[in-house]
């Protein structure tokens, strides 16, 4: 009788583990399955300029990515941001505007699929018998080809691209209208002329630094990364401000310029670090940058209480390529009583944990005071 009741309770037992490790297997194929799902058609803000002709360009940017695309002859360079920050810099890219097609036509056949993670770029091939993308896959940190598609279907042209619910490696159509199902085939990428994108990157290169040397206040130069290669901290006019002082002093773009194993720059941007003059006292703003081994600290002058004058030091630590807000002080001054002794402050990684430079600003900078 005991070993009959054994024998059923190993049985029941035997259920319920199988039952559990069913609803296990059922739940990861529910996850990877909503993953794919994930990706769907999102719309974005397109910028462009096409009256130049050596410099005609279109900026395509949604939810912190900015995608530049740079036309030269018949040839486009794409250059990929996101918050400011470069994760690719200008490369090749295949995009129709020749042959029967042209700027305007082509920018309104760009599509991007996104998950909130990643996603995918489409950009119209070259005008061949049937509509082609080419497709390239980007992050918040990486950029790359990844495929060219044709639709040998032209009743799905307009639809929508989705991708497969069980293969997020797999894309199809679907007519807006009619609904109809269009699938892409794997094309053949058209062919790259190496020699013609070596002169162009470098027209391209030369472009940007005369545009930045115009604009650029002051530059200093220090081995941040401790490389042995010399890194640069740029400072640059607010072209928006409202007459000359302000735009030296105020609300000024600041690049820090990483050198790399390459020969390229790794470059970290932040065009709020450097306040705005919000008019309520006279300061001088932005006054210095002084660097220390592999520190840097952007010295700037506000006020409040209209008489106390506040000189701000935000120092920042570079690490490998990455740079963290290291400390912040503040020194005051009263201007109505040259006498009166105001204890300066000083806020540490103690107080604030691990900021990326291109998250410090003047409301980041006011939180943590008022803490």
């Amino acid at each position: 009788m005991k070993s009959k009741m054994l024998v059923i309770i190993y049985c029941i037992l035997c259920i319920l583990s199988c039952q559990g490790k069913d609803s296990n297997i059922a739940a990861k194929t529910l996850v990877t399955t909503a993953a794919a799902e994930d990706y769907k058609e999102v719309r974005f803000t397109s910028k462009s300029d096409y009256t130049k002709d050596s410099e005609n360009y279109l900026e395509i940017s949604f939810n912190g990515f900015l995608f530049k695309i740079k036309f030269v002859d018949e040839r486009a360079y794409l250059k990929t941001d996101y918050k400011n920050k470069t994760i690719k810099d200008f490369q090749q890219v295949i995009y129709n505007f020749t042959y029967d097609s042209d700027y305007d036509s082509a920018q309104k056949n760009i599509r991007i699929l996104y998950n909130g993670k990643d996603g995918y770029l489409f950009l119209p091939g070259y005008t061949e018998e049937f509509p082609n993308f080419t497709v390239y896959r980007f992050s918040q940190n990486s950029f790359s080809y990844d495929r060219a598609l044709m639709l040998k279907d032209n009743s799905c042209n307009d639809g929508e691209i989705v991708a497969d619910g069980k293969n997020a490696a797999r894309f199809f159509i679907i007519n807006k209208k009619s609904g109809k199902k269009c699938d892409f085939v794997n094309d053949e990428p058209y062919p790259i002329s190496t020699d013609s994108q070596n002169k162009d990157l470098l027209k391209l290169k030369n472009a940007v630094e005369d545009k930045n040397d115009s604009d650029l206040l002051n530059e200093f130069s220090a081995d941040l990364n401790k490389d042995g290669k010399t890194d640069k901290i740029q400072i640059f006019k607010n072209e928006n401000a409202k007459d000359d002082f302000e735009k030296s002093h105020f609300g000024l773009p600041i690049k820090v310029l990483l050198s790399g194993n390459d020969g390229s720059w790794r470059e970290n941007s932040n065009s709020k670090l450097i306040f705005s003059n919000d008019g309520n006292c006279t300061s001088e703003g932005f006054s210095n940058v002084v660097t220390k081994d592999s520190y840097f600290t952007v010295e700037l002058q506000s006020c409040y209480d209209y008489n106390v004058l506040v000189s701000g030091f935000i120092t920042f630590k570079v690490e490998q390529n990455k740079i963290w807000l290291h400390k912040y002080g503040e020194e005051y001054f009263d201007k109505s009583n040259h006498e009166k002794k105001i204890p300066s402050k000083v806020w540490t990684q103690k107080d604030f944990g691990k900021i990326k430079f291109e998250d410090v600003d003047g409301n980041f900078l006011l939180k943590l005071k008022r803490r």
